[in-house]
């Protein structure tokens, strides 16, 4: 069951791929080529953010077809994408601060907790799996696992866009639960009848267990006050 899974994921990386496209077509991919509205962040953004779900969909079916040594080479060059990724997120979290301020008139208060959802705690989430992932690079159950759940994480934005603009609020939110909680839930239960480590996929429930709090936490005085420091120092 493993090297099914180890076969097969690339095919996930290709839905990533596509409910990205998807999800951002209407707001953003609709634009070409003016884009009227967004600013070089978010292009920036958008170009690294494409790349790296290229670079997940290439790796799997370079392990797909064994070609181990193509693989190890292009891994080398996440060292470069994914320190250029975490910071555009990064920025693009900066970009919507400041759009929501001085275009859509937020207060700070409002400014600071839509950062609880977008940007800041997914250069957190994201770095942490790609650390552990490269870690654990000679242990390839770990390292798909760790990879998988970079990919969850970035499957997010675009699924959500998609299933709310398409399907009741209710069916949209039970779409997103299983695919980021139930899902993972049974491979954890499956993992663990298979006496595999629980570890990779208990890294990954917590982050999304994290990510379903801090939902509600943008208005709360500690989220206040670290988004307060990160925007005074860095925005």
């Amino acid at each position: 069951m493993e090297r099914l899974l180890q076969r097969n994921v690339g095919f996930f990386f290709l839905v990533v791929l596509g409910f990205t496209v998807l999800g951002f077509f209407p707001s953003y991919f609709s634009r070409f080529p003016a884009f009227t509205g967004y600013d070089w962040a978010f292009h920036v953004h958008a170009a690294i953010g494409l790349t790296w779900i290229g670079m997940l969909i290439a790796q799997a079916f370079l392990i797909r077809a064994k070609r181990f040594r193509t693989h190890r080479a292009l891994g080398k060059a996440s060292y470069v994408v994914m320190p250029l990724l975490l910071a555009s997120f990064f920025l693009m979290a900066r970009a919507q601060y400041h759009k929501n301020l001085l275009v859509h008139h937020l207060s700070e208060t409002d400014a600071l907790a839509v950062l609880s959802r977008t940007g800041l705690p997914d250069v957190v989430y994201i770095g942490i799996l790609y650390a552990l992932g490269i870690a654990y690079r000679r242990r390839p159950d770990w390292h798909m696992r760790f990879f998988t759940g970079i990919g969850l994480i970035m499957l997010g934005p675009g699924l959500g866009r998609f299933a709310l603009a398409n399907l009741p609020p209710q069916i949209a939110g039970a779409v997103l639960g299983l695919t980021f909680l139930v899902l993972p839930l049974v491979w954890l239960v499956f993992d663990l009848r298979q006496k595999k480590s629980p570890i990779p996929l208990l890294t990954y429930l917590g982050m999304a267990l994290c990510a379903a709090t801090m939902q509600g936490q943008g208005q709360s005085a500690w989220w206040q006050a670290v988004a307060g420091f990160v925007a005074a120092k860095a925005f």
